[in-house]
């Protein structure tokens, strides 16, 4: 009898606790940066205009707490590399590229449309290539965290919700500096992140 009871207690107890969900999605974005002043590195002197490639990812989340109009959990992203063209005044030296993986944390609300902000910890790799001296060619690793919102909607079915989201993101940390190679592409390093990111939640 008290076995029972204790199963039941259980029971009762599981069937309180909101169910968890897992959401996979996919990303295009167009990453900023801002007009770079570069002097007194291996790079040639000058203002390097901003670099604005274009690229996708994908994303994945699993959902810790499920309350029906909120949620929060944790994602993991990768972002495929994105490369634009490195310009110094109307010259072409080569090209700049990033790519990276992420850690993060995210809370949605469910209303009419649903409301996103999400923190990433970013693993970021900056590549520059093509340049005509060799020695400016080269990758910079960095890691910096992220802020990001967002707003779009879903469609709930039985078996999975189709969702898609604008998600605009900032760094939220820079580096300034422009003495080194690796301090010159961190500085070039994209700033802001505008996409559109959709998917399923199951």
């Amino acid at each position: 009898m008290k076995k029972m009871a204790r199963i039941a207690l259980i029971s009762a107890t599981l069937m309180t606790v909101p169910a968890m969900a897992s959401e996979f999605g996919i990303m295009v974005n167009k990453q900023f940066g801002k007009a770079q002043t570069v002097a007194g590195s291996t790079l040639p002197a000058g203002k390097v205009d901003s670099v604005a490639p274009t690229g996708f990812g994908i994303r994945g989340a699993y959902t810790l707490l499920n309350l029906k109009v909120a949620e929060i959990g944790l994602t993991a992203s990768y972002h495929a590399k994105a490369e634009g063209d490195y310009v110094i005044g109307n010259q072409k030296h080569g090209k700049l590229a990033n790519e990276y993986m992420a850690i993060g944390a995210q809370l949605d609300w469910k209303f009419l449309v649903n409301l996103h902000v999400g923190l990433d910890l970013r693993r970021e790799k900056f590549t520059t290539s093509e340049f005509l001296a060799a020695v400016n060619n080269g990758s910079t690793t960095a890691t910096r965290p992220w802020v990001r919102a967002g707003i779009g909607f879903s469609i709930p079915t039985p078996v999975v919700s189709p969702f898609v989201r604008l998600e605009v993101a900032m760094a939220a940390a820079k580096e300034d500096k422009t003495d080194s190679q690796d301090n010159v592409r961190k500085a070039l390093a994209p700033e802001y992140q505008v996409g559109l990111y959709g998917g399923i939640r199951f």
